[in-house]
């Protein structure tokens, strides 16, 4: 029976609902890989705007599963939801190209997998036709309604006021997304790579980079130097860079452990909020980025600010990115102690470097000189990424909300520039300047991301899709300008809004 009821790259401190003090008030990871999971498309019940709960509601309402400060209401602890049908993967785990952890985590901490299922299928087709023996009856599921935890969404509305709105369904071979999708699967399969796995300009790059951040820690180790910190600021941030590469492919989840886990960041975090909730979810409330930096930085486009946060913050945005690093770390050990993120040897890493230059330098000059390389790794990673997301036509939620599919979302949340520039050079933006690529085809490396650009061009202009490329000094003004001014008061994201 289906019932209709009436959540980085930042700090990662979360934002009570405000209505003083420091808020403002409210007006208003690789997942799949190519030949692995499906979907398909028949309507499961579910009343516009409700959340669909199989067999008779549950006396009490289970607690919600968080993932990275945000509530969700998985449906079913056995099945999973793709396209409004239901499927059930326990016999499919083992063989799932992407590893059975994505499986498992989409199923058990998010509401639904048809996003996660449509970006990460370039052959779909075939992707869809692998599913479907899988699809079970909605009487299948009922019928095991007594044995399956099943979460109430209470409400049609996320903690901080969007909309969750209806599933969504699969797309139909015309729409910009598929197109796009077959296109780029072509170009791949012809030059080579048909899962969009890494070139070997980019694996030698990542090695390069890695080499450099650990001599440059180890110059600075051993002389305490400015310019050794610098470096290994600097250094840090190429590798973090890789890391954000690497986590989106499951070969080369070792490879994101020498990357992000080295440099303070949690590769097992990013993989299930970085790739099943940023990527899926883009500047709604669902997003682990949409509260990330507040109440310091407020990106909720739809919120008002208040004095300090329209007019002081924006502009100081630099000292407050010099501590994402600690707030991202102190952050993941808290979900850690809490029991909502693995623990992991690979956390003790952070507090060693720092520990060992503070033994080495004493605590003042030590300590001092380790801050100075994270705050350049912070501002340079961190500012890039918030360009990304950040603009006047991202937080546009109107645009947003209409987008004909998925895709064409992307579109709208993602910002780009530079983008004639060839692989090797894209470095100095941390190969984040080709940013709409990457959220259309988060499986596929970076190194393939020039090549695709000429696609994306292509197929925006034969749909009539808006895509534009500004400068980056453009870009950054308007994320300083939208820290502090709100682009779409009193409207209301839907989370699902691009789904149908």
């Amino acid at each position: 029976m289906c019932t209709a009821d009436a959540t980085g790259p930042h700090l990662r401190r979360r934002r009570p609902p405000v209505g003083g003090g420091g808020g403002g008030e409210r007006t208003g990871s690789s997942a799949a890989d190519e030949s692995g999971t499906p979907t398909i498309g028949k309507n499961d019940g579910r009343a516009a705007g409700g959340s669909c709960i199989v067999g008779p509601a549950p006396t009490t309402d289970p607690p919600p599963v968080h993932s990275s400060g945000v509530d969700f209401y998985p449906p079913s602890t056995r099945y999973w939801r793709i396209g409004r049908k239901w499927y059930d993967f326990t016999d499919f785990l083992h063989r799932h190209p992407g590893g059975s952890e994505v499986l498992l985590l989409l199923r058990d901490r998010f509401e639904d997998c048809t996003f996660a299922f449509e970006s990460h299928h370039l052959n779909y087709k075939r992707a869809r036709k692998i599913i479907a023996k899988y699809e079970v009856d909605e009487s299948v599921v009922e019928s095991h309604s007594s044995k399956d935890v099943q979460r109430r969404r209470p409400g049609n509305k996320t903690a901080n006021g969007g909309v969750v709105g209806e599933p969504p369904e699969l797309l139909d071979d015309h729409a910009f997304y598929s197109v796009i999708r077959r296109r780029v699967a072509d170009h791949l399969r012809e030059s080579g790579y048909p899962s969009g796995e890494p070139k070997l300009e980019c694996k030698v790059l990542f090695w390069v980079a890695f080499i450099l951040m650990v001599s440059c820690y180890a110059w600075l180790l051993s002389s305490a130097s400015v310019p050794s910190a610098i470096a290994f600021g600097l250094t840090s941030a190429w590798l973090g860079a890789f890391g954000h590469n690497w986590v989106h492919q499951s070969k080369y989840r070792f490879w994101a452990y020498l990357s992000l886990d080295m440099i303070g960041f949690s590769s097992d975090g990013w993989f299930r909020e970085h790739n099943l909730q940023h990527h899926m979810y883009t500047n709604t409330p669902w997003d682990n980025h949409y509260e990330g930096t507040a109440p310091f930085l407020v990106t909720d486009p739809t919120i008002e600010r208040n004095w300090i946060q329209a007019y002081v913050l924006p502009y100081v945005n630099p000292i407050i990115l010099s501590f994402g690093l600690y707030g991202n770390y102190f952050f993941n050990l808290t979900e850690m102690i809490k029991g909502n993120e693995k623990i992991t040897p690979w956390k003790a890493v952070l507090p060693l470097e720092i520990g060992i230059m503070a033994w080495r330098w004493g605590a003042w000059r030590g300590l001092s000189l380790m801050y100075l390389s994270h705050a350049i790794l912070c501002v340079y990673y961190f500012t890039m990424a918030l360009m990304n997301h950040n603009t006047e036509k991202c937080l546009d939620v109107s645009k947003r909300n209409s987008a004909k599919d998925w895709g064409e979302a992307q579109l709208h949340v993602s910002a780009d520039w530079s983008v004639g520039l060839p692989f090797h050079r894209a470095f100095i933006y941390l190969w984040l300047n080709y940013h709409t690529v990457h959220h259309l085809f988060p499986l596929v490396d970076m190194s393939h991301h020039p090549a695709i650009q000429r696609i994306l061009i292509r197929t925006c202009k034969e749909f009539g899709v808006e895509y534009s490329v500004k400068s980056p000094l453009e870009i950054y003004r308007q994320m300083v300008r939208t820290f502090g001014t709100p682009m779409s008061l009193m409207e209301e994201i839907t989370v699902y809004g691009g789904g149908i």
